[in-house]
């Protein structure tokens, strides 16, 4: 078990998804995993193609298993990012370039709770593009900056806004 050192934070790259939905891009061919690969999914009221429900627009579901403890033990280390799988949590917004002020919400929520929770220093916050695996495969994700984010857990002024 390693201790929780890192947030990092993801987008779908499609304009619709859920828990469900990802858990099955990520447990069949070619991925295969035993589970989906983040801890927490963050709707914009698209769970399928073609089909919007109001009331899903920033509403958090959760994903891996995740329990109280600044641990992650085998059942908990998620599959997101490549050499930080085993000490941190994935955050998957779903979307490409444009995000909902709900998921501004409660993207802001979110984190606040788990640095909180998990004693998870504002700079161990990162973006998939702004780790070493993420840069070596070319990633944009999650298409928003990062360090605006950063800087807010810091302190606490002018809240970020994802692009809407």
């Amino acid at each position: 078990m390693r201790r929780i050192q890192n947030i990092i934070l993801h987008c779908s790259d499609s304009g619709w998804g859920c828990a469900r939905e990802i858990r099955k891009w990520h447990t069949t061919p070619p991925r295969n995993w035993r589970d989906i690969g983040y801890h927490f999914v963050i709707q914009n009221g698209w769970p399928l193609s073609g089909f919007y429900l109001p009331a899903l627009d920033g509403q958090i579901e959760c994903g891996r298993y995740l329990d109280e403890n600044s641990f992650l033990d085998d059942l908990e280390k998620g599959a997101h990012t490549l050499g930080y799988n085993s000490h941190s949590i994935g955050i998957c917004l779903i979307g490409k370039n444009i995000f909902t002020i709900e998921q501004n919400h409660t993207l802001r929520n979110l984190l606040h709770n788990l640095v909180t929770v998990y004693e998870i220093q504002p700079e161990n916050v990162l973006g998939h593009n702004e780790t070493e695996s993420g840069k070596e495969q070319g990633k944009t994700c999650p298409n928003f900056d990062v360090a605006e984010w950063r800087e807010w857990l810091k302190n606490g002024k002018d809240t970020p806004r994802l692009p809407r």
